[in-house]
């Protein structure tokens, strides 16, 4: 009888097995080939805080480990599924409206262009929150609210 294939790994495993011809520490570049990403979406996911990172003088580089960690954690697949938790969460913080800075803080990113592009822009395209003061939007109260008001039971999945 044939053994069944394994499917999930401890860290340990997966740190033996994956990306065994890379240093312990690497550098963006090399990070970037690991995740098969450009290398400003890796240099963005440091900023914002999704890869631990450290700065090496002028230089940034990231543990092996980090980076597995990154992969068990989100994973390619579970990705769309992270971005939509996260959107959901903002829908629900936004019932009242937040400032930019307040949604930012609230779901810990660093990087303002990364909040901006990967979160706030997308849902405002998508109608999910709307601007306080649309005829200004670069004014520095603007505000967003979600257009969608929930009950306190409700989930965004209802």
């Amino acid at each position: 009888m044939a053994k069944p294939k394994k499917t999930e790994y401890t860290i340990d495993e997966c740190y033996l097995m994956m990306f065994s011809e890379y240093e312990d520490v690497v550098t963006a570049q090399e990070a970037a080939g690991m995740l098969r990403l450009p290398l400003k979406r890796v240099y963005r996911m440091f900023r914002a805080g999704e890869i631990k990172s450290l700065k090496v003088g002028k230089d940034v580089r990231t543990c092996k480990l980090w980076i597995i960690e990154y992969i068990q954690k989100y994973g390619f697949i579970r990705q769309e599924k992270f971005h939509h938790e996260r959107q959901a969460a903002v829908t629900v913080f936004c019932q009242t409206p937040k400032s930019r800075k307040q949604i930012q803080e609230f779901l810990d990113l660093a990087d303002r262009r990364f909040f901006k592009d990967s979160v706030l822009d997308p849902l405002l395209e998508d109608g999910t929150l709307v601007m306080t003061n649309p005829d200004r939007p670069g004014d520095v109260h603007q505000k967003y609210v979600a257009t969608r008001k929930l009950e306190p039971e409700q989930t965004i999945e209802d």
